[in-house]
Parts: C-alpha cells; structure tokens; sequence
C-alpha cells in the first residue's frame, strides 16, 4: 500500500445531498448562496425562486442547508414548513397542485403542527386534502374500487388524518357532511388552485373570517395568538425532467404559466432547481419584460461550480488526530526542523511518506476527476476510502497511484489551456466561466474516447449532430463550438496527448463538389496515450466504463509504462520525492508537430503488433480495426485484422461527419462495388463491404511507401524508374477503361510502391462507373470532385469526363516523380484550379529523353483531342522511349 491516511472520525459515505451541521464531510462551499437564499426567505412575504446550475454541483445540497438553517433562525411568530417534491417525471399542472396539497397537509402532520391549528382550519385542511386524494386516486387509477377510493395510505397515523383512513368508522354529523361535500366535489380539477391558494392564507393567518368569530379569534390572539406556518415548497430535480430538450422545457413553460398565482401568492415561497437549460430560457425570456419566466420567478440564482474542493475536501478530512499504526496524514505540512519534503520520517507502518508532493497530485486528481461538481467529487474520493476496525482511512495502492499521477498531468494540461480565461475577451460571468472550464475537461474526454480514430473539431462540438453508435458531441449545454474545440486541440497537439493526421487546406485534399470549401484539420490520440489507457481500463471497472473501452479482447495486452519527456533546459511541474516513482513528467510542447502551414500528408504505416492496443472497433464480429494509415476528404483508412484469417486488412471508413449522408454512404458502397470488379495488380484488392451505422470498406493491406512519402523523403525518382511506375499505373488503366471506370482520383498519395507488384492504386472513392447511375453524382456538370492539383482541365472546370482525364494527372504524376515537385505551385484549391485550365504543364524543364519529353507532353496536353485517346495507345508510345527499355 503507497499511502495510508487516517482520516477524520466522523467521516461517512455521503450518497444525497448533505444536511445541514452534518459532520460526514466539510463544508466545500457556497457558504454567500446558502446566506442569500436565507435572506430572501427571511425578508420576503412570499414568491418564486429559480436555483440552476450544472447537474452534481450541489444545488440541492445548497437548498437544503438554506432551509435548514432559516428554520433554525425563523422568527416573528411563525413556523418554516418544507415541503420537498421531485420533479424527474412529466406531470401535469393539475397533478402537481395535487401533489404539493397532499405534501403539504401530510408535512403538517409529520411535524405534529395540524393538530395545534385551530379546529376550524383543520377541518378545512382535512377537507382540501380528502378532496384532492379522490380527484387524484381517480385519474390515476379508475378501476380501484369505489371503497378504496379514499386510499390516502395514512393507516397508524395518531393525528388528525387518522379520521380519513377508510378503514375507521367515521362518526359525527360535521365529518359525514365534510366526506358527502367531498365525494361530490373532488372531481372538479379547476378548483385545486383554489384550495391550495385558501391553504396558503389560512396557513398564514391571512384567510378571511365571518363576522361572527371576529370576537372569537380576538379573544385567541390575546391568549397569545394562533399558530402560523409559512411554507417552503421545494420543486427538485427539473433539470431530468427538462434534459435540455425543448419540447419538455416548452412544456414546463406551459405548466409554469398555469401556475403562475400558485406561484407568486404571498404567504409562500416556492423553491424551483433546475438545471442550466432553465437558467438561459429565463434569461433569455427575461429581455421581453413580459414573458412567463420573468413574471413567475421573483429571484433567479445560478450555482456555480466548486473548482476549489478538492483541496478544501482533502485538508479538512486529513486534519485528524493520529490512530495507532496510521499517519496523522501522508500529506501532512514537514516539521519547521526539516529542510524538505524528504527529511521527513516515515512510521514503519506506513508505506509511503509524510510528502506535500502527493497531496498535490491527489488533489489535482480529483480536481480532474470531480471538473467543479461535488457528486463526482464524493464519488471518486469515497472509492478510495476503506474502513478497518471501525476507522476510516484513505488507501492507495502503487498501481493505483500511476492512474493518479496520470490524470493529474491531465488537470495540468487543462489548468494551462483554461486559465488563461475565456475566449473572446468575455467578462467572467460564473456561469460562462463554468462553461469554458468545463468544455475544457469535456473536450479531452473526448479525445480519450476516441480510440485512435481520428475526428475533427466539429465531430467534438458535435456539429454534424449524433450519429447511432459514434461518440456523440459534448453536452450541448457547454456551448462549445467548433472554433474553440479546435483551439483546445491544437493545446493538446502541443503537448503530445493528439497529434494532426491532416492539416486543415493542405493541397491533396479530395475536393467534394465544392472546390471553396477548406478541408478541416483531423485528429488522433496518441499511440502511447492509448496503450495507457489500455491498462488503466485492464485495472478498473470504472475507468472502463468512463473511456467506453472494451479490453477483454486481450488479456496480454502489451504493459509498458508511457511517460512523455519534457524538452530540454524545461524545468519539472513538481518535486518527485527520492524513492517514489516520482510524477508523470509534464508532457513538453511537440518539437515535430506541424504548424497550420504545415502539409501532413497520410502516408502507409508500418505494420502493429496486433497486441500493443486495444482496437479502435470491432466490425461485423470478424474485423479488428487498429491503426490510423491515412485521412482523406471522404474517409480514413486504417490498419485492421481479419480475425478469422489472422491477416492484415486495410478498413476504410467514413469520416463521422458524412455518416449522416446518404450520398456518401452509397459512394462508399459503390467503391466496394466496383473495387471486386478489378483483378489487376496495380489496383488494391477489395475483399469486403461492412454495412450498418457506421459502414466500412475491407480491403487487402498493401504494404510499402506512398509515392507522395518517397518523393518528399527521395526527391526526384530516376527516369527509369518513373517509366516503370507510368506503365504499372498505365495497365491499370487499361483494365479500368475495359470495365467502364474512370476518375481514379489518381495521385502520389493513393499510390503505394509494393516492392513486388510495383505501383497499387489504393482508393477508388470517386470513381464514375459508366454502368451504375449513382456515379453521375461525382461527375455531374458544374461539380467538381477529386484533388486541385491533379484534375484534368475539363474535371477543373466541372465538365464530363472519361479515361483521358487520367491519363492528363498520371502525366502530372510523372512530372512530379521526374521533377521532385508538382507542376503547380500549392497555392490554395482556387488557383490550382485556374492553373490547370489556363497554364501548360512545364514539360521542357524535364532532364529527360526527348521521347519520354513528348509522351509527357501529349499526356498533359490540356485539350482533351490532342491526348492520347486510351491507355493501350500511351503503352505503346511510353515502352519506345529509351527509360522505357525502347529503341
């Protein structure tokens, strides 16, 4: 065991929220809301009040402290009654005037206050009460017998609603009248407003009398006046009931407006927590002056969130007097004698040491952990506290404390991109604080929860909506859009937990119809990041279930620890302690990421382990997705498993963003379609489509460079070995040509250099397949689809187009691999565009043959007439050029 900290004795297990003077656990804050909402209890008549915030942040806590403590410290004659309702289900507006009458009436019961009212008043509290049962036992159930229909469940009850049971013979002439006047009018709805308006008054001794007990009630107001009670009724958990879904806060507006002289009657205050989808239509509705959030709610209160508690938490439980065997506290300040944290004595009992280090580290832990909400902040504390003769005692076990360690670098990370406050210049409203802090936390969950599959800004804000079976956005409630997600992100890049798989506007973008449109920047997590998680998951239930990771795939998953450096001269965030593992080192700003101007080109992977990390998914039961290879416009494609063969496979998917669009999702099935048309070398094998929410193409895993990786790493390739590459593209094209096909997207990324079958095309996308409808989409005129720099004019142009277009870019290609550089210079998709159409290619700077010169020339030829009119004519010409092996 690392640590074994004693803590304070009267420590429980704290599950609801907590009372007032309870001892189980300090008070962590909101110690001004608690008095201000005792204030305007205390010095108003009555009226609404509307008490929002995040879910978890302690609101009902806090209310139940305010009342607490104003009850305590009520004056002026008169009781404080708390009634407290629960909201998580629709009701109706009839149904909760139901409820809070009975609430009410069985409150003044419970406390023993209805018998001390006068004989008057109880009569006519008995009978509201009688009259809503009825109502209320008949609309919700009408098949109960008629004898029943009294069934107000009080049986054993000593005071006064004893005499409602059915059970008991009723007796007396003034109680019979009252159950006849009852039978007869409880099922009048309209009128329960009425009686619980009538309760309020006769409750605070403001109802009306009859002239004749004028003389009667003066005479008990000199004995020392009758009893006044003032209630509180509390309206809790809204925020389930609501969700932030519109039609459900549409429909608590409506209640809300029926309500309204229930809600604002003096005499009462009405107690309403809800969550932070109210608190903006309140403030939203209360810009019109007239609306029915601003005319129902007197005072509005948003509770924000606790980012200090943990430290408060921990100090305060920790502050204990040592047990036998225990120390006083593992974080405990060292003696004034001690020149450090290490000239500490540690008890031989106690693993671990007297070490201020871990306390911060557990602190920042649970401040990561908890993201300013106490009930997560309870939950992950308590998981760590265990009791032993009858003590409690905080218990950390060594490989425990790498998870710690782990997720307190992670608060760093988050501290250091939150801090610097909100975007924008914003002026620090709580609620908008709260909203950027929490954003923060949410945006790395979901990067954790990514698995290695790689998402953009707008998959994390959740632009493009949810999508069954994919990680949804973060809470909506967060507001968090697109601009700042990516923000955060770029954060993350810098210190390593992502790194960028495609840079937003790089040049070999796929163009999808819409040649203005900048592609965005896409995201992975980390390798080493996943294999950490990997094995946190493997130990904890719970850290499975948070990161949705399923490891029982594997029980050898590889077991490295992954520590990320600091850069040289970079100072560490904190002091291990000798004989500790010491902290996670703070992950240092990448050296190597790219920067926005920055080409990240997706490139073939080298082959994984097939036990390193868990997989990203599982498809169709048979097929193991592991490693990100490359990341287009339309989808990425992956490294993955055939788990029935044992072999590598290449999985394409669709990028999450396109998942909700059909006519991607049939381009995908069109490409499996046409990809088992082809039995060629030089063109990449498919083996399988995965239909379903998340559809997938299965293809053979070629393995080898890119020709776009062996041209930026090489430069310029020989001629002769340029030759070889055009002929192997060239019969590629011949069978393409013989099926129909065209608009291979051909370029050096979709090329892969096998070292036996030479150049693959790997990605059929876009293809136009002269016998299948659905490829007029991709060509249709006016749209342009396919990569800027390697269009042919009339593709640029958005006109039709056959197999001459490809054979206009292979004669791009073949520039690129004799020149080292492409004919066009990346100057945004616009300009390529107009290049292509208006500039020929510079084919005389090429060191080359003449007849190699004239078979690239007329290849790039920008009238279509004048190209060579099918492949098996360029063939021919190519192999008598002397790089060919010609004369």
């Amino acid at each position: 065991m690392l640590l074994n900290v004693g803590l304070h004795q009267g420590f429980r297990y704290i599950h609801e929220p907590l009372p007032a003077g309870d001892s189980a656990i300090p008070v962590l804050g909101h110690e001004q809301l608690v008095e201000a909402l005792k204030q305007r209890l205390r010095y108003s008549h009555g009226g609404a009040f509307l008490v929002t915030g995040f879910r978890g942040v302690g609101k009902s806590t806090l209310v139940t402290r305010a009342l607490t403590e104003a009850a305590e410290e009520w004056s002026g004659g008169e009781e404080l009654l708390t009634v407290h309702l629960t909201l998580a289900r629709p009701m109706t507006a009839d149904e909760l005037l139901f409820a809070v009458v009975r609430r009410i009436v069985e409150a003044l019961e419970d406390r023993d206050l209805l018998q001390r009212l006068p004989r008057e008043i109880q009569g006519k509290l008995l009978l509201s009460y009688m009259r809503t049962s009825l109502s209320y036992t008949q609309t919700h159930s009408e098949s109960v017998e008629a004898g029943a229909a009294l069934g107000t469940g009080l049986t054993g009850r000593a005071g006064p609603l004893s005499a409602l049971t059915p059970t008991l013979n009723l007796s007396g002439r003034r109680t019979r009248e009252q159950a006849t006047e009852a039978a007869f009018l409880a099922y009048s709805e309209t009128d329960v407003e009425h009686d619980l308006l009538r309760i309020i008054r006769l409750l605070s001794g403001t109802e009306g009398r009859p002239e004749r007990q004028r003389r009667r009630t003066l005479r008990r107001r000199v004995r020392g006046g009758r009893l006044r009670i003032h209630p509180v009724v509390v309206l809790d958990e809204i925020d389930r009931l609501t969700d932030n879904r519109a039609d459900a806060l549409d429909e608590l507006e409506k209640t809300l407006a029926r309500l309204k002289n229930v809600l604002t009657a003096r005499g009462a205050h009405f107690v309403l927590v809800a969550g932070v989808d109210l608190h903006e239509r309140a403030v939203r509705d209360a810009d019109r002056g007239n609306g029915t959030y601003d005319s129902v709610f007197a005072w509005r209160m948003y509770v924000p969130c606790l980012w200090t508690a943990p430290e408060r938490l921990v100090t305060e439980l920790t502050r204990a007097a040592p047990r036998p065997g225990v120390a006083l506290s593992a974080w405990a300040s060292p003696p004034a004698s001690a020149t450090s944290a290490t000239d500490v004595t540690v008890p031989d009992s106690v693993e671990g040491g007297l070490n201020p280090w871990r306390k911060s580290e557990f602190n920042k832990y649970l401040a990561y952990k908890a993201r300013g909400l106490t009930r997560r902040l309870l939950q992950e504390f308590n998981s760590h506290v265990s009791w032993e003769d009858g003590a409690p005692a905080l218990r950390i076990a060594r490989e425990d404390w790498e998870r710690i360690k782990f997720y307190s670098e992670l608060e760093t990370l988050v501290a250091a991109a939150v801090d610097h406050g909100l975007p924008g210049g914003l002026t620090p409203v709580p609620l908008d604080e709260d909203r950027w802090r929490l954003g923060g936390y949410h945006v790395v969950d979901w990067a954790l929860r990514s698995r290695g599959r790689s998402f953009t800004a707008a998959d994390v804000a959740g632009a493009a909506g949810a999508v069954e079976g994919q990680e949804p956005g973060i809470d909506p409630l967060l507001r968090m859009d697109s601009n700042t997600a990516e923000r955060l992100l770029r954060h993350l890049v810098r210190f390593n937990v992502l790194e960028v798989v495609s840079e937003a506007g790089r040049p070999d973008a796929t163009i999808l119809g819409n040649p203005g449109e900048v592609q965005p920047s896409y995201y992975k997590l980390t390798r080493e990041l996943r294999r950490q998680l990997d094995r946190f998951a493997r130990r904890s239930e719970s850290e499975r279930a948070e990161l949705h990771l399923d490891v029982s795939w594997s029980p050898h998953l590889h077991d490295a620890t992954v520590t990320a450096r600091p850069a040289a001269g970079t100072p560490p965030a904190t002091e291990p302690v000798p004989g500790d593992d010491g902290p996670m080192p703070l992950p240092s700003p990448a050296t190597d990421a790219p920067d926005d101007r920055t080409q990240a080109p997706a490139q073939a992977a080298a082959p994984i382990s097939p036990v390193t990390v868990s997989p990203i998914a599982v498809l169709a039961d048979r097929y193991e997705v592991r490693e990100l290879i490359g990341q287009g416009g339309m989808g990425a494609v992956y490294q993955g498993r055939d788990t029935r063969t044992g072999l590598p496979v290449a999985v394409k998917m669709l990028n999450r963003a396109l998942l909700t669009e059909e006519g991607f999702r049939s381009r995908l099935q069109r490409e499996a379609q046409v990809g088992q048309l082809f039995h060629h070398p030089n063109v990449v094998r498919v083996l399988d489509f995965v239909d379903g929410p998340d559809p997938a193409l299965v293809m053979e895993y070629i393995q080898g460079p890119t020709l776009e990786k062996v041209i930026r790493d090489q430069g310029p390739m020989r001629p002769d070995a340029a030759a070889r590459l055009a002929t192997d593209i060239g019969n590629a094209l011949v069978q393409a040509e013989a099926l129909g096909v065209s608009r291979l997207d051909l370029k050096p990324s979709n090329i892969i250099l096998h070292p036996d079958r030479g150049a693959v095309i790997i990605d059929l996308g876009i293809v136009r397949y002269e016998h299948d409808q659905l490829s007029g989409n991709t060509t249709q005129t006016g749209v342009v689809f396919g990569t800027a720099g390697y269009l042919a004019p009339e593709q640029a142009q958005g006109q039709h187009s056959d197999i001459r277009a490809d054979l206009f870019v292979l004669g791009v290609i073949l520039f690129l691999c004799l020149a080292g550089k492409p004919p066009f210079p990346h100057e945004g998709a616009l300009l390529m565009l107009y290049r292509v159409v208006t500039e020929e290619v510079p084919v005389h700077e090429l060191m080359i043959s003449a007849e190699f010169r004239d078979v690239v020339q007329k290849l790039t030829a920008r009238d279509v007439a004048e190209r060579y009119q099918n492949p098996v004519d360029f063939l021919q010409a190519l192999s008598k050029a002397p790089e060919a092996g010609g004369d």
